[in-house]
């Protein structure tokens, strides 16, 4: 069985709101898929660009890592 995945959320954040900016399918899947996994035990980690660093624990399981994209 898979006990760790990380994924590449290059387009968007899957914490981004649908319908704002650029988001829409891929990260409401991204989102939906990582919290199925998490929910079957698999430890998933997102990581993401956004202006502010950081980490965000979705739920026990899932987190986003935002990286910045550095300045410009």
């Amino acid at each position: 069985m898979i006990e760790r995945v990380a994924y590449l959320s290059i387009h968007t954040s899957p914490l981004a709101t649908p319908g704002a900016g650029d988001a829409g399918g891929m990260n409401v899947y991204l989102h939906e898929l990582a919290q199925t996994m998490a929910g079957r035990g698999v430890q998933v980690e997102v990581f993401t660009r956004d202006r502010e660093a950081g980490e965000v624990e979705v739920v026990p399981g899932y987190r986003v890592v935002q990286i910045s994209p550095g300045p410009g």
